[in-house]
């Protein structure tokens, strides 16, 4: 007798289940103190035990209270790659560029809250891979008190960043180690308990007392190299703070010269390292996320429910009695034109002129609208500028024709609220949708939305590939 199937099955599966994430190994924690400095080397360790390259990638939040990043190294084998500061918008271009050129390339972003992450391209299969982040924080002539944080922090909620950067977490622990280095003199507190030099630690957060006696004098002989680099570092991270500090304009150029002087890791600066082209195997890795340890939750994304609203740019305030009657000017005078001041009338009428012919109607029938983005996928070269524009959101790499579809897609107003749920820009929803349709026509690989998805296809996702008609 045949079996009888519930033909509503289909419709109320759940769920796809996230790839589970990679593992680490190891982390050591290295708190060398120099006064007025203490300088965090923190170093995570894991494994690529797949068959294939892989881009590892982890979202972590702040290590240490009030610490300026100031450096980035990745360790595999004898080899070493040291990150250096970059323009951010250069950084992500060069990084995603070596990224599907399948070469070494190593990117530390900065995202919210000192929330950051580090992206490692180009891991082949058995390697094992060091990840050293390096910060600094300033001392009191007495010393401070500091939260160190070598896993996840449960009182500092992850911010709502597109789903390729979410943080993941485990509950899978691993051996962390803590290494104090300085003076003799110099103590360290924890719970009102002295640290010895060396110990194993939990993943939770520990508030640590570091004590400087007020007869202590350092030497000079104390300081390496590497201490003078982070002492600039926090000098450039202090101008920065004054430059920022006051209702006074932001000099953005200035800001991004001090953080490039001192490597820092800002709003205006990424770290990155970029190969030779070939260094590793060619092929475009796959995306793995790596997990925070978390004895709470067990592979939780620890993502708020909604999105932080977004706070309008102020205007300044007109002076009591200034308020002019739109177009017409109080009294005769001679005035400039201003941004929002209207063109002069023949350049209106070459704007008429060129562009005389009627508006193109945009099409909002979701079904006609998959056609387009079928038809057009094939015309996409997917190992490079398809890629390319997945990873980065930028209509530019497509070709002429397809970037104006892929916008059209982009101005549904189901589109709009879509990318909004998911924190994404409209353009890179749309970009996304194309790469499925050219998933779903056999012209990509199936795996190609990992790029932008690592973990599993988001539900609001699916829902627009099934109105358009371009699900797999």
């Amino acid at each position: 007798m045949d079996k009888l199937i519930d033909p509503l099955v289909p419709l109320f599966r759940p769920s796809l289940a996230p790839r589970p994430p990679l593992l680490l190994d190891k982390t050591e924690i290295r708190l060398r103190l120099v006064p007025p400095i203490a300088r965090l080397i923190v170093a995570r360790t894991f494994t690529n035990r797949e068959t294939v390259p892989i881009e590892a990638v982890l979202t972590m939040p702040p290590a240490l209270t009030g610490e300026v990043v100031h450096g980035v190294e990745v360790r595999i084998g004898e080899q070493r790659w040291t990150a250096q500061a970059w323009p951010r918008r250069r950084a992500e271009a060069a990084y995603d560029g070596a990224a599907v050129d399948g070469s070494r390339a190593i990117l530390l972003e900065d995202l919210k809250r000192g929330w950051r992450t580090l992206s490692v391209a180009g891991v082949m299969p058995g390697e094992v891979v060091s990840l050293v982040c390096e910060s600094a924080i300033a001392l009191g002539p007495t010393g401070e008190t500091v939260r160190l944080c070598p896993g996840v922090d449960p009182d500092l909620a992850a911010p709502a960043v597109p789903e390729h950067l979410t943080p993941r977490q485990t509950s899978e622990p691993h051996p962390i180690t803590l290494q104090i280095e300085g003076a003799n003199e110099l103590i360290v507190r924890s719970g009102g308990t002295d640290l010895p030099p060396r110990q194993q630690i939990g993943n939770a957060p520990m508030m640590l007392e570091i004590v400087i006696p007020a007869d202590f004098e350092g030497k000079v002989t104390d300081w390496s190299a590497d201490d003078v680099r982070a002492e600039m570092g926090l000098r450039m991270a202090e101008q920065i703070a004054a430059l920022l500090d006051g209702d006074r304009p932001v000099d953005r150029q200035r800001v991004r010269d001090l953080a490039l002087k001192g490597n820092l890791l800002t709003s205006e600066t990424s770290l990155v390292f970029v190969g030779a082209e070939g260094e590793a195997t060619g092929v475009l890795p796959a995306m793995r996320k790596l997990a925070l340890v978390d004895a709470v939750s067990s592979d939780v994304q620890a993502v708020p429910s909604q999105a932080p609203a977004v706070e309008p740019a102020a205007s300044p305030l007109a002076p009591d009695g200034d308020f002019p009657a739109p177009g017409r000017a109080r009294r005769f005078a001679v005035r400039w034109p201003t941004v929002g001041a209207r063109p002069p009338w023949h350049v209106r009428l070459g704007n008429w002129w060129r562009n005389r012919s009627p508006r193109r109607e945009v099409s909002t029938d979701m079904s006609h609208l998959g056609t387009q983005l079928r038809s057009a996928a094939s015309q996409v070269l997917w190992k490079q500028d398809g890629v390319l524009a997945l990873r980065s959101g930028d209509v530019g790499h497509l070709p002429g024709e397809v970037a104006t579809m892929v916008r059209d897609v982009a101005a549904v107003e189901d589109v709009r609220q879509a990318a909004t749920a998911m924190n994404l820009a409209a353009d890179h929803l749309a970009i996304a949708l194309l790469a499925q349709a050219a998933a779903s026509a056999g012209v990509a690989s199936p795996d190609l939305l990992a790029q932008l998805f690592p973990d599993r296809l988001p539900l609001p996702f699916e829902r627009l590939a099934r109105q358009l008609g371009v699900s797999a």
